[in-house]
């Protein structure tokens, strides 16, 4: 098993309060309300809470959780762990700015370099 520091950089996912309706690229309003789950190939699975205020929660398996903030420039959503503060080379988890809807799922890297498999899931932990 990898050793991993919160996976909070993630800058928020945009998960907080509704489901989203018609969407185009830059809205992030799917994850309102939602949960964006990633998988990882050994099993452990990372969850992230996206709030529409532009900040984020990550839960990870076995780690303690971490928030920042996350920003959507229409191409990109990055999010950019502030607490506790990223390590030392870690970079912001960005990946392509497309509306999602609940059931959707997309390949993401984490900060580690590590790769996992993101779907949106319906309602928050």
């Amino acid at each position: 098993m990898r050793n991993l520091r919160p996976v909070g950089l993630m800058t928020a996912v945009a998960i907080s309060t509704c489901l989203a309706s018609a969407a185009t690229a830059g809205d992030m309003s799917g994850h309102f309300g939602n949960t964006v789950l990633c998988k990882y190939a050994n099993g452990d699975v990372t969850k992230v809470l996206v709030d529409s205020n532009g900040g984020f929660t990550v839960i990870p398996t076995g780690h303690p959780s971490s928030t920042g903030r996350w920003a959507d420039d229409g191409t990109a959503v990055c999010f950019n762990q502030t607490n506790p503060p990223p390590g030392a080379g870690e970079k912001p988890v960005c990946y392509s700015s497309e509306a999602r809807k609940v059931g959707d799922s997309w390949p993401i890297t984490d900060p580690f370099g590590n790769s996992c498999t993101a779907t949106l899931v319906s309602g928050r932990p």
